[in-house]
């Protein structure tokens, strides 16, 4: 009886165990060999190599490693379908490998067949589900990378076929040769071919300039786009291009050559005040706020401010509380007028009072603080500044107070010397 239940117990113990390595997380089993032995170990398998292009250094290709090819689904594609290759490119091999396979960021995923051609390349870091998804279309004959390449090169240029091969360089990392592609596409069309279902894809997510007779096709017949595909999506698609248009305009700095585009500026400006698209004029008054700010001409700064808030510009502006406190914070810090100190004093009232959320109260209570002090009213700054810090503790009990991170900084370092 004794031996009965020594043998049932180690039974159990062993069914424990195995379930236990069972339970475990399968990894995607990388080769470690030369490049040369890999190749010959997928000729004879006959499959599909992946390629991890990696560094030390580099944070997400850790992450995908730690994330991604440690489940259990990831281990099992991969694992099943190629012969799996792991490299840094900065030791060993990697350095002697890098140029013939163009690699210009990491993570770089390689899928290479066995002739050694590569067909298709991901950069970056993705979730599992997704980055799945983009590696199956190199196992797809006329949807990986070289295959589409290939067909581009002889000719094709139908509107679905060129949205999968724009989104196949953005894939690559190739930004420059995307745009160059997506622009020539587009120009070539016929005005009313924009309007066909085939390339709404590629209005949407690979036409970036809004200064092109294109997007100003767009813009006039918004009306037209919207019957199609629906008027928020048009909306969306023309107030996020004309968003990143004027954000290039604010943060560009001289150099190299380059000089600003004054008369590309004015003629965005011009295009939205000939438009009827509802937020034509909030995107106006953000764009010279900008640029008045960019040129330190405050007299038509405050002008423009004045106008946004006595005109209700930004009515329907999801920051336009911020934009007043950011153009009343910027005045007393650039200026010592006491005239305009008063103007923006009025803005930043304004934005302390009509601002419901303890979190952004707070930093707005403190910029009218700033400036009731700057206008010498002692006694009304003393007690902004206590409105300010009881807003302030309110949204740290909620715990939605916003905490200020200073920029870390990078210049200025050297290496340690060599003893």
């Amino acid at each position: 009886m004794k031996k009965v239940f020594t043998l049932m117990t180690v039974a159990l113990m062993l069914l424990f165990l195995s379930g236990n390595v069972e339970a475990q997380n399968r990894e995607v089993e990388f080769e470690h060999a030369s490049w040369k032995k890999v190749l010959k170990k997928a000729k004879k398998q006959d499959k599909l190599i992946f390629v991890d292009c990696y560094t030390s250094w580099c944070g997400p290709c850790k992450m995908m490693a730690r994330d991604v090819f440690t489940q259990d689904h990831v281990a099992d594609f991969f694992n099943s379908n190629f012969v799996n290759f792991k490299i840094d490119m900065e030791k060993g091999e990697g350095p002697e490998l890098k140029p013939g396979w163009k690699i210009n960021a990491y993570p770089t995923f390689l899928i290479i067949n066995t002739k050694g051609e590569v067909i298709h390349r991901i950069v970056g870091a993705y979730g599992a589900d997704e980055f799945i998804e983009y590696v199956k279309e190199a196992r797809t004959e006329d949807k990986n990378f070289a295959a589409l390449s290939k067909a581009y090169e002889t000719g094709k240029r139908d509107g679905e076929f060129m949205f999968s091969y724009l989104r196949a360089l953005r894939l690559a990392n190739l930004g420059k040769e995307e745009a160059r592609k997506a622009n020539k596409y587009i120009a070539s069309l016929a005005k009313d071919d924009l309007l066909k279902k085939e390339n709404w894809n590629i209005i949407k997510y690979f036409m970036k300039e809004p200064l092109t007779d294109e997007f100003r096709f767009v813009l006039v017949n918004r009306n037209r786009f919207a019957e199609i595909h629906g008027q928020k999506e048009i909306d969306d698609k023309i107030y996020n291009t004309f968003s990143k248009k004027i954000e290039s305009f604010q943060f560009f700095y001289p150099g190299n050559g380059r000089e600003y585009d004054k008369a590309g500026f004015d003629r965005m400006i011009q295009d939205l005040q000939t438009s009827d698209f509802p937020k034509a004029t909030e995107l106006i008054a953000i764009a010279l706020k900008n640029e008045y700010q960019r040129q330190n001409d405050w007299s038509k700064y405050a002008t423009v401010i004045d106008g946004a808030m006595d005109f209700a510009l930004l009515k329907n502006y999801e920051n336009q509380f911020g934009y007043f406190d950011s153009a009343a914070s910027m005045i007393a810090k650039a200026s010592k007028d006491k005239e305009l100190l008063t103007r923006a004093l009025r803005w930043a009232t304004y934005a302390a009072e009509q601002e419901g959320r303890v979190e952004h109260k707070s930093g707005y209570l403190a910029t009218k603080a700033k400036l009731l002090e700057l206008v010498g009213n002692a006694d009304a700054a003393k007690t902004a500044k206590i409105e300010s810090d009881k807003a302030d503790k309110a949204a740290e009990k909620a715990g939605t107070k916003i905490i200020s991170v200073p920029m870390m900084k990078l210049g200025g370092m050297k290496p340690a010397k060599k003893k």
